[in-house]
């Protein structure tokens, strides 16, 4: 998903620098979340067109020359694969959005 707007790689390091850290400023936690919920939905939106473009050629997949089942293939692999980046993700932020609201608590 190079597409996405934030670079996820990135975005996961710091998640789990910031997790792992005994004591993290929270104004860089909250920050990290922002760009954590950022990345998630440009990964969502990626996924959503590529849904949108595997309905429509699977509808047109009858009697279609090889180029378009390997386009299909391509695009489910596609989803498959946002599909686990977002389920990573998401349970990073989960950690990290716990942090926050430790470093949040008086």
């Amino acid at each position: 998903m190079a597409d996405s707007a934030l670079d996820r790689d990135a975005v996961l390091e710091d998640i789990k620098s910031l997790t792992a850290a005994p004591s993290p400023q929270l104004e860089h936690v909250e920050r990290t979340l922002a760009d954590g919920y950022a990345c998630a939905l440009g990964i969502e939106a990626t996924r959503l067109r590529m849904q949108r473009q595997l309905e429509g050629s699977a509808a047109g997949l009858a009697g279609a020359p090889s180029g378009r089942v390997e386009e299909v293939a391509g695009l489910a692999q596609g989803i498959a694969r946002a599909d686990e980046e977002l389920a990573e993700l998401r349970g990073a932020l989960v950690d990290l959005a716990k942090a926050a609201r430790r470093l949040r608590k008086p």
